[in-house]
């Protein structure tokens, strides 16, 4: 089926923006049903160069993906993909309308990694190549995103035998620095020893000629395809990508390590994760997981399983 003006000129709009693949589809996919609702209300398609949609529209809109049982998050995630889509067709429309309230759910902060899990993953580390092992230990133990450690530069990186830091590029070419504990810093030296000569400044590298610059989707595919083939299949089936062990970087300082130190003040968080505002930090993180849940009831219950100290 063709697709209609207003979906090819959101496509165009989205091609232009630095935006991730998976983010592009489902913007595409929730405002293309968004239309096929309004024209199935209205009769008519929605013209992109005269937005006629009004407030009542996407009141109803609402109602009726509520009538569909539809869940609270994605009710919010398909109103997100709109207002994204309006913002890039119409703004100034997109800023008259008066959005609806969305239902609320109740939301847990992002899962972490078990003691055991974590050991599992370092193990695995030692079957890795220098560079890969090096990918995920920057991940594990800076947080940093997959973006910024794809643009990570030689001259970002200040190393000694004792201490050392990077400069992260973040989101809105926001830098920050992270110090690098020992198991980075011995990570890091392991892989420059074997580094290709290249004539760029990136610091991973491809290992084979023309030696380019790792891109963020090959980062992915060394914690899906490689590192999970040296993990316990219980272990491989929870790796869902390097944001995972940001999450789990997080739920760890903010935790004391699950109550082994003192946790680390939600400022120092945020300035480690690049956040620029403390309250994206205490808001994603500062929640408990369904796992601090469950561990909560169980203590109650008497059933709290002890994990094996490794």
């Amino acid at each position: 089926m063709e697709d209609t003006p207003f979906i090819q000129r959101l496509k165009q709009k989205l091609s232009e923006e630095d935006l991730a693949a998976e983010t592009v589809k489902r913007t595409v996919i929730d405002a293309n049903q968004f239309e096929v609702w309004y024209h199935g209300t209205t009769g008519h398609d929605i013209d992109p160069d005269d937005m006629q949609v009004v407030n009542v529209d996407l009141s109803e809109f609402r109602g009726w993906l509520q009538r569909q049982d539809m869940k609270p998050s994605s009710v919010r995630r398909k109103f997100a993909s709109l207002r994204k889509a309006f913002m890039l067709l119409a703004p100034e429309s997109a800023l008259r309308l008066r959005w609806p309230k969305l239902p609320q759910a109740q939301v847990a902060a992002p899962s972490g990694l078990t003691r055991n899990e974590r050991n599992s993953i370092l193990r695995a580390c030692e079957q890795l190549s220098a560079r890969d092992a090096l990918v995920v230990e920057l991940a594990l133990f800076t947080g940093a995103r997959s973006s910024s450690i794809a643009s990570i530069r030689m001259a970002d990186i200040e190393a000694g035998q004792r201490s050392g830091s990077i400069t992260f590029h973040g989101k809105g070419n926001r830098e920050y620095r992270v110090p690098m504990n020992r198991e980075v810093r011995e990570a890091l030296a392991k892989y420059l020893a074997e580094r290709p000569p290249v004539v760029h400044d990136y610091l991973l590298v491809q290992e084979r000629w023309p030696y380019e610059r790792l891109s963020r989707w090959v980062l992915h595919d060394i914690v899906h395809r490689r590192l999970t083939k040296h993990l316990p299949p219980d272990v491989a089936k929870r790796m869902k990508g390097l944001h995972a062990f940001r999450h789990d970087l997080a739920r760890r300082l903010l935790s004391g390590d699950e109550g082994r130190h003192a946790p680390i003040p939600v400022g120092d968080v945020a300035a480690i994760l690049g956040h620029a505002d403390v309250r994206t930090t205490a808001g994603i993180y500062a929640r408990p997981s369904p796992e601090d849940m469950k561990r909560a009831l169980d203590r109650i219950a008497g059933e709290e399983d002890e994990e094996d100290s490794d």
